[in-house]
């Protein structure tokens, strides 16, 4: 394997560690599902099975639970051989909910530690195991004049902004 070719397939597992974010913040299921292979398997603890039953589960599930999520991702370590790479990936998540002027925010940080498979040129998820660090749940009281404020909202759907500059989602959308 070739330098280019594992500076591509890095950028690739990348990618698809994205949209495995998008996916979830914009209650996407598709693009939720196309990090992952048809038959890849997800354990988190409380759910394990195949990834795009936890992606049918998971959506419904964060819509009703919370007002928002947002998944960042820190740094990944990626050993690439051949067409498997081992993967850790450094994150967190926060879900949050609003009700009687305050905002529960529940920060989950923790590691995905993954095995990516290149399948028909396509690099996705084969294997997921999330790992847990220590949480914080805060409530910050919530302002309604910085609500007002002329912020440019942020949509759990497909009317977000972000789908006006990346229309194309999944497998086959083209890379830049």
């Amino acid at each position: 394997m070739g330098q280019l070719d594992i500076l591509w397939s890095e950028r690739e597992i990348r990618a698809a560690l994205q949209r495995y974010c998008r996916g979830l913040d914009r209650l996407d299921e598709e693009l939720l599902k196309s990090a992952y292979h048809e038959d890849a398997y997800d354990d988190r603890g409380v759910i394990r099975g195949n990834a795009h039953d936890f992606a049918k589960q998971i959506i419904p599930l964060l819509r009703e639970a919370y007002t928002g999520t947002f998944h960042t991702l820190h740094g990944s370590t990626i050993e690439i051989d051949g067409d498997t790479a081992g993967v850790e990936t450094y994150c967190t998540a926060y879900h949050y909910r609003d009700g009687d002027g305050v905002r529960r925010v529940e920060q989950y940080p923790g590691r995905y530690v993954d095995r990516f498979e290149r399948r028909d040129g396509a690099w996705k998820i084969a294997r997921r195991i999330v790992l847990n660090e220590p949480s914080l749940v805060q409530e910050v009281p919530l302002d309604p004049a910085e609500a007002q404020a002329g912020f440019n909202p942020s949509l759990r759907e497909t009317g977000d902004a972000s789908y006006q500059v990346l229309p194309l989602r999944g497998p086959d959308a083209p890379t830049l």
